[in-house]
């Protein structure tokens, strides 16, 4: 019974992408409006003889069923969709994001943006990448120690007085 009226009274949908908002939505209530029969018949149904709910003062019945909220309301359903996508997309691009092999700490833009461009990237974040580097240097600082102390004890066993000729 009541879908075979719904084309009369049913608001069809703004023809843009956000298919939620219709040309009479009220922020989600129904406007109500009301006459006398004494009013309808002397005035007819075109005159100022309308009262709407919430509103002061008497109305013809389209400015009283008009909804001068709608386009806020729809702008801000925009805004919101607007938001809620941006939110998504930048929950997926953080999802996306690679992380440190060594340590799990996910890449700084900088660091994602050099791994893509790298083929043979060693998949480590700045600063583990320093730990190795600082590790490296270590390494071949005691390297050089040790180089220097067994030529400096070769040199001193070659001195001795024995192999003196």
């Amino acid at each position: 019974m009541e879908t075979d009226s719904e084309d009369t009274w049913h608001a069809p949908v703004y023809p843009t992408y956000y298919d939620t908002a219709t040309a009479r939505d009220h922020h989600r209530a129904l406007p109500v409006v009301a006459t006398t029969l004494p009013l309808l018949r002397a005035c007819g149904a075109d005159a100022a003889i309308w009262r709407r709910f919430g509103r002061l003062g008497w109305h013809t019945l389209d400015a009283a069923l008009d909804n001068p909220d709608g386009d806020r309301l729809l702008e801000a359903e925009r805004a919101a969709a607007e938001q809620a996508r941006w939110a998504k997309a930048e929950a997926e691009h953080e999802r996306r994001r690679p992380a440190c092999r060594r340590c799990g700490a996910r890449f700084s833009d900088e660091r994602w943006a050099e791994k893509e461009k790298a083929w043979n990237d060693d998949g480590l974040c700045a600063d583990c990448r320093q730990a190795d580097a600082d590790q490296q240097t270590r390494q071949e600082a005691e390297r050089e120690q040790a180089a220097a102390e067994a030529a400096a004890a070769e040199e001193k066993r070659s001195r001795s007085w024995w192999h003196r000729s």
